[in-house]
């Protein structure tokens, strides 16, 4: 039989475990809400600093059809004072996508001069060269364009991560055959630095998302910089992403399909 020593002891030791739970777990939560108000009160600030860190950079977005309407007439700056370089827009996703506002937004873009590029959403599930004929046959890129670029930024689920490297570089080849220049990498971090920081990934450009408060991200080398996905302009309602070209016009017209 269990002695009322023991049972106490059970007891007192329970409800200990019980109170630092509690104690923790207020404090877990409290760091989660400092952080959480933290982003939203300081994503303003951070972009300045972004801004002032790259004052002779040049500054783009990149659209897909969550944005919703846009009042064209207005995408002209960032913070009202920045021109807006370069405008990037989902074209397609996996073997049978097409972002619904896609072509339209393309012929707008063209309209307001301002240089474009069209990427693809690569779902790692999908078959590799469905998603490159996909991509092909609903984007017609021309001089003056930034080359085609993948979006990858998942695993798959029913592969290894070497197979779906080897269907990541037939789609680059196919696309880079197709329309004659290298294509663009878009990832995160992360991603980059864990699964395509690999020899036959090198001579891509790469566009990299990192919204943390660095001053570069972790990836070497970058072309574009994702660096908030809180930004703001006229024209477009809510939240939008803001990215820096590393480099000046000169590099930038050098990027583009001749």
């Amino acid at each position: 039989m269990v002695s009322k020593k023991v049972i106490l002891f059970l007891i007192i030791m329970c409800s200990c475990i019980f109170l630092l739970a509690i104690y923790y777990f207020r404090i877990d939560l409290s760091i989660i809400y400092h952080r959480l108000n933290q982003e939203v009160t300081s994503a303003n600030t951070k972009n300045e600093s972004i801004f002032k860190r790259y004052p002779r950079s040049l500054y783009g977005i990149d659209l897909s059809h969550y944005q919703g309407a846009i009042d064209w007439k207005h995408v002209n700056y960032i913070n009202d004072s920045i021109p807006i370089a370069f405008i990037i827009v989902r074209a397609t996703m996996g073997v049978d996508g097409l972002d619904k506002e896609y072509i339209s937004r393309w012929e707008t873009i063209k309209s307001k001069r301002i240089i474009r590029g069209a990427y693809h959403y690569y779902r790692p599930n999908q078959h590799s060269l469905s998603q490159s004929k996909q991509f092909k046959d609903h984007v017609n890129l021309g001089p003056g364009d930034l080359p085609p670029i993948l979006d990858i930024e998942n695993l798959s689920t029913i592969q290894s991560v070497e197979n779906l490297k080897l269907g990541i570089k037939k789609w680059l080849d196919d696309i880079e055959f197709y329309y004659g220049v290298t294509p663009i990498i878009y990832t995160g971090d992360h991603f980059y630095r864990k699964h395509l920081n690999t020899p036959e990934f090198d001579k891509y450009p790469i566009w990299i998302a990192n919204y943390g408060n660095y001053a570069e991200p972790f990836a070497q080398p970058w072309i574009i910089w994702q660096f908030t996905e809180q930004g703001e302009i006229k024209g477009v309602d809510g939240f939008i992403d803001l990215n820096v070209f590393k480099g000046t016009y000169p590099d930038l017209k050098a990027l583009l399909i001749k």
